[in-house]
């Protein structure tokens, strides 16, 4: 068993990575003291109600409401997620990053990634984390995300499944609800493809724009999640919201891949655009 807190990938994983194929792994975080239920806990006071998403944690595997409040109203956050294996609920520590030594721990994971497909960690940008807390017989809906994605189990044990898109068209319908608010959140349950029972110290490539879901068994369950973009899926990301932007005027672009010069186009104007947002963005102050 690896005692590295980073996944135990070698060099071969440098083609699945590319490929965006799920992959499991080992880690060495499992009962690492940074992520007791009370030092969660702790973290989700430090980064406050705006740091945190809540849901009830019963709910179908297909669920397109993203059904998240960004605010805990009745319980400081610490109270909720040390009251877990009793309230039904389901937290998500959004960009524990912010915390300089969280931030620190997800910067070595994802450099250990790196070194051990042989990839340039420079490569693995707008790098996050997120700690999910979850209530016995928690479901995670059946969706995607657009980030490269490690999911490492702490606590508990969950059934992962992962599934496909039916069609091109299917994808691309998903994608376009995905720019339209659905967070990823799939309308319809997808054809199953793999399916991983994951524990403590267990973890999994998750690729993106890949369907898959998780459940519960009977015990509070704790995992961390690190996710970057690279190059690919950053090119991709920015296309899509280019075409976005094109279809609100009633047009009707082509799929990103189908035309590759078309797409480092949207591309190119992507970056320059954002660029230009960024420069003119008015500062704001905090107020007390």
């Amino acid at each position: 068993m690896t005692t590295a807190p980073w996944p135990d990938l070698d060099e071969t994983f440098a083609e699945r990575l590319a490929t965006r194929a799920p992959t499991p792994f080992r880690h060495g975080l499992a009962g690492d003291e940074r992520f007791s239920l009370q030092a969660i806990a702790a973290l989700g006071d430090e980064l406050g109600p705006d740091g945190i998403s809540a849901e009830k944690a019963a709910k179908p595997l297909v669920s397109d409401d993203a059904g998240a409040t960004s605010a805990l109203q009745v319980q400081k956050v610490s109270d909720q997620i040390l009251g877990l294996a009793a309230n039904d609920s389901w937290f998500t520590l959004l960009n524990i990053e912010r915390s300089p030594a969280y931030g620190a721990l997800v910067d070595q994971i994802l450099d250990g990634i790196a070194r051990g497909a042989g990839v340039d960690g420079r490569t693995m940008c707008r790098r996050m984390g997120f700690v999910f807390a979850s209530s016995p017989g928690s479901v995670t809906a059946a969706h995607f995300d657009i980030e490269h994605s490690f999911l490492l189990q702490l606590e508990g044990h969950r059934t992962l499944g992962f599934g496909r898109f039916a069609s091109t068209e299917d994808r691309e319908r998903e994608v376009h609800r995905y720019w339209n608010g659905s967070f990823g959140r799939l309308d319809s349950m997808p054809e199953q493809t793999m399916e991983l029972s994951i524990g403590p110290g267990d973890g999994a490539y998750i690729p993106p724009y890949t369907p898959h879901w998780l459940s519960n068994g009977d015990s509070t369950s704790l995992s961390l999640t690190v996710t970057f973009f690279d190059r690919s899926n950053a090119d991709e990301s920015m296309a899509q919201a280019f075409n976005e932007k094109l279809r609100r005027f009633g047009m009707h672009p082509r799929t990103f891949g189908e035309a590759p010069g078309r797409d480092k186009a949207k591309v190119a104007f992507m970056r320059v655009y954002g660029g230009v947002k960024r420069r003119f963005r008015p500062e704001t102050s905090a107020s007390h």
